[in-house]
């Protein structure tokens, strides 16, 4: 039998199957840090793109907020304009109140009815003034009821002094009143305008 060695051949196909493995293993590393660096540029590019869509959108909502601040702003100037609108109809409304009032109180306060004071608050009236008998302080106050200008009259007080030296009519049998009533804006529903 003829002797063959095997030996070299056998290293000579594992030193290649060794080569064929580094080979094998290098690409299959190089194929992973490019699958890798692949994925990885993929997200990279996917993050980039949200970045630049949240710098986007904080953009435009900081555009909003101003935009909205704005708004506010002019609702807050448009309802002091109406306030202020108010206010001058109000004060426009009311111009003609003194004078309808003092022609209305002509025409209510009966003979034997002096008035000293008429003061003003608000809608407030404070009458004070003198009268012959208490009864005429009555039909005042009714009047003042039947007023379209005037409302809620409220007595305070009479007080009626003494006669002092026996003559009558005089400014001594005269009693003093006080009361107070309301002035109304217009006339009451269901009268009639002067």
């Amino acid at each position: 039998m003829a002797n063959i060695n095997l030996l070299p051949w056998r290293d000579e196909l594992r030193q290649e199957r060794k080569k064929e493995f580094i080979n094998i293993l290098v690409l299959a590393v190089a194929l992973a840090a490019m699958s890798m660096m692949g994925v990885r540029t993929v997200y990279q590019n996917k993050v980039d793109v949200q970045k630049e869509r949240n710098d986007i959108l904080t953009t435009e909502i900081a555009l909003l907020d101003k935009k909205i601040k704005e708004i506010k702003e002019l609702e807050q100037q448009k309802q002091e304009l109406i306030n202020r609108m108010e206010i001058i109809q109000d004060l426009q409304q009311s111009r003609p109140l003194i004078v309808r009032l003092f022609d209305e109180l002509v025409r209510i306060v009966p003979d034997g009815v002096f008035l000293d004071t008429l003061e003003r608050k608000g809608q407030n009236l404070s009458i004070t003034g003198k009268t012959e008998s208490n009864p005429r302080v009555a039909s005042f106050m009714r009047n003042v009821e039947n007023s379209l200008w005037i409302q809620n009259a409220s007595l305070k007080n009479i007080t009626q002094e003494g006669n002092r030296r026996g003559q009558a009519n005089s400014a001594s049998d005269l009693s003093e009143f006080k009361m107070s009533a309301q002035i109304v804006k217009g006339p009451k529903t269901g009268a009639g305008a002067n």
